[in-house]
């Protein structure tokens, strides 16, 4: 069996076949869809997440405290930053790959498979940090329900 070295993997280089750039391009026009889907809905975010302790002052006959509107306004605020990020990497990806479509350039495309790469490497992360907090929230679900039933 050979070896391949370095150079001759970067020799052979990368060839993206017609059926490919249509690929893309279809790929590109569905991820400028979802990155302009993903801002509108952080846009809410932030605004839910200023007026979140108006909304709260206005709930009749509750007994929940003043100060759960801002912690879920912070909350909400800190959600919209965290959703902006992968959401801006998917708009990178397709407006690189819109530029590679259409001037034919390579340069663009590995830059917009960088940036695909950096969308799903935050939403991996962002599923390991969420998979590590759920046992962590449903114990302290239970510990609450268990001290409020005495």
């Amino acid at each position: 069996m050979e070896d391949l070295t370095i150079t001759d993997q970067q020799d052979k280089g990368i060839e993206l076949l017609p059926e490919g750039v249509k690929d893309l391009n279809e790929a590109r026009k569905w991820t400028m869809f979802l990155a302009i889907l993903g801002f509108i809905a952080t846009g809410f975010l932030v605004i839910a997440g200023l007026f979140m302790g108006t909304i709260f002052s206005f709930i009749p006959n509750t007994d929940l405290p003043g100060a759960l509107g801002i912690i879920l306004g912070i909350f909400y605020l800190v959600i919209a930053v965290v959703y902006f990020f992968p959401v801006l990497y998917l708009l990178q990806f397709s407006q690189k790959s819109k530029k590679a479509v259409e001037e034919r350039d390579s340069n663009f495309l590995a830059e917009a498979i960088g940036r695909l790469k950096a969308h799903y490497k935050f939403i991996g992360i962002m599923t390991i940090v969420m998979m590590a907090l759920y046992p962590v929230l449903v114990l302290i679900f239970v510990l609450v329900g268990v001290s409020s039933a005495f």
